[in-house]
Order: C-alpha cells, then sequence, then structure tokens
C-alpha cells in the first residue's frame, strides 16, 4: 500500500471519528437546549405563582390595615366621650 493510501485510510478514520464526536456533542447540546426549556417554563410558572401570591398578600395587607384602623377610630371614640371631647 502506497503512502498516499495510507494517508487517505488514516483521513477517512479521522473523519468518521470526527462524524461520530460531532453526532454525540449535538445529542448532548440538544439534551440541555431540552434541559434549558423545562427549566424556562419552571421559572414562568414560578413566576406567575409569585405574582398571585404578592396580589393576594397585598390584598391581606390592605384588609389588615382596614381593621387595624378601624380599630383606631373605635379606640379613640371611647375615649373622647370619657374624657369630655
Amino acid at each position: 500500500m502506497s503512502s498516499l493510501e495510507s494517508a487517505v485510510e488514516r483521513l477517512a478514520g479521522a473523519l468518521d471519528s470526527l462524524e461520530t464526536r460531532l453526532t454525540e456533542r449535538l445529542h448532548e447540546l440538544s439534551d440541555r437546549a431540552d434541559d434549558a426549556d423545562s427549566l424556562r417554563a419552571k421559572a414562568r410558572a414560578a413566576r406567575e405563582q409569585a405574582a398571585a401570591a404578592s396580589a393576594e398578600i397585598s390584598t391581606v395587607i390592605a384588609d389588615l390595615q382596614a381593621l387595624i384602623a378601624a380599630g383606631d377610630a373605635g379606640s379613640e371614640a371611647p375615649l373622647k366621650r370619657a374624657s369630655g371631647e
């Protein structure tokens, strides 16, 4: 076998090896992309849940403030009457 034939065979082997490695890498990157898509979906769901929780907390805070204001107004009235105002 001539050195040219030998070089062509080595080149063909190297190209096959490179193709195999590239295919494996593409599969790996595809898996990572799938993982990234899944993580993005989970993050989106978490943001939506956080927004809903924030809205609920805001409502509870507003209700508590109203109760506190009503309690303060109710407790001041007897004091004013007791002091003659």
